[in-house]
């Protein structure tokens, strides 16, 4: 749909979800924690629209995450992005999906002397790739027709993700144990082209909110000492290189899975006073907000997480309980806290549940320290 086709949304809310949102940065808290469930194509399912729907039309992805956000009562900013970005700009095929996010089918890298030859695109070729278009796109209408709801967020992932995008994951993960050397210099390859992506989006708005982690790298696939070779020291080597070169100042440290054996390592990443850290999973487990806050407070704000297979498949009463003990362990954390979902929210989520979040956030996350 056309903006116009879209209701006006309520400048008095808007101002006031803004506040939540700002607190952690701000002078002057507003009342109570703020909600960011994440919401992508979960939108796309509020105006009966598929997920395929959605990734093909960012234009107008962004306006109906828009005005979810407002639906819902949440963090009013406007997202567009997917995990399998950047692998498209160096020659590989992104398939758009009917019913999930678009997917790399085929990849740049098939050997190792393709690592050996692969060659890091420049901010210039990459502003004017197929990834940046697209995202451009959405960010582009977000600041013309959503202003109070823009961020210039880049979506980076972390050097195994792009690993993973430009080579096949059995190759990459094969080449960690006979050829680690390999896997070296590809995630240098990565940390050279976050730095890159970065430097297009600060050069384009003013500022860069990275997006960055560790999502391939969780305990579930690798271990503590794979974690940090080649996840952790690389994605910090670019996020240090990215602040040196004044392409921040946002960071949001999105670990998703497991993190039960690696999160303390990332207690030393590097921060900005606009830092956010997000952990899933302890194991099989949501991540306790008490442990987040713990290790990390006194540095960044901390977003604690509801369950994102709970959001998907459990009733409101089970969201409404998890999400309670997560924002009661949080709402007073030194550098602010946000409440959200452990991941991206499903796309077919009931919406009783969303709201329950938000509920437990009202009814729970009143400040009484922060």
């Amino acid at each position: 749909m056309p903006a116009e086709d879209y209701a006006p949304i309520n400048q008095d809310w808007l101002e006031k979800a803004g506040n939540l949102w700002t607190t952690p940065w701000a002078d002057t808290p507003s009342e109570r924690v703020t909600v960011d469930p994440i919401i992508l194509s979960h939108a796309a399912s509020m105006f009966r629209k598929s997920p395929g729907y959605f990734y093909k039309n960012p234009e107008e992805a962004v306006r109906m995450v828009c005005h979810t956000c407002e639906l819902y009562d949440v963090t009013p900013v406007g997202h567009y992005l997917y995990a399998d970005y950047w692998g498209e700009d160096y020659g590989g095929e992104l398939k758009f999906q009917e019913s999930a996010p678009p997917g790399m089918q085929k990849r740049p890298i098939t050997t190792p002397e393709d690592v050996d030859n692969f060659e890091v695109l420049s901010p210039e070729e990459l502003a004017k790739g197929p990834s940046f278009t697209r995202h451009f796109r959405a960010l582009d209408t977000c600041k013309e027709e959503y202003p109070q709801m823009f961020a210039p967020i880049t979506q980076l992932a972390g050097t195994m993700e792009l690993a993973t995008n430009w080579a096949a994951i059995e190759d990459v993960f094969m080449w960690m144990i006979t050829d680690p050397d390999l896997v070296d210099k590809l995630c240098s390859k990565a940390v050279d082209h976050m730095v890159n992506a970065s430097k297009v989006t600060a050069d384009r708005y003013g500022a860069n909110v990275m997006i960055t982690g560790s999502v391939v790298a969780s305990g579930d696939l690798m271990d503590r000492e794979q974690i940090k070779r080649f996840s952790y020291n690389p994605v910090s080597k670019a996020v240090r290189k990215v602040l040196n070169e004044g392409a921040g100042p946002g960071i949001y440290y999105h670990l998703c899975g497991n993190h039960s054996d690696d999160f303390d390592l990332w207690k030393d990443a590097p921060m900005s006073p606009f830092t956010i850290v997000q952990i899933g999973y302890d194991g099989k487990e949501i991540f306790p907000t008490s442990k987040l806050v713990e290790n990390f407070g006194d540095r960044c704000t901390c977003f604690g997480t509801v369950d994102t297979k709970l959001v998907d498949r459990g009733t409101p009463a089970q969201v409404y309980e998890q999400a309670k003990q997560q924002v009661l362990a949080g709402k007073d954390s030194p550098r602010g806290f946000i409440l959200g979902t452990a991941c991206e929210c499903p796309t077919n989520a009931p919406p009783a549940n969303v709201h329950a979040i938000v509920k437990a956030a009202k009814d729970h996350g009143k400040y009484e320290k922060f």
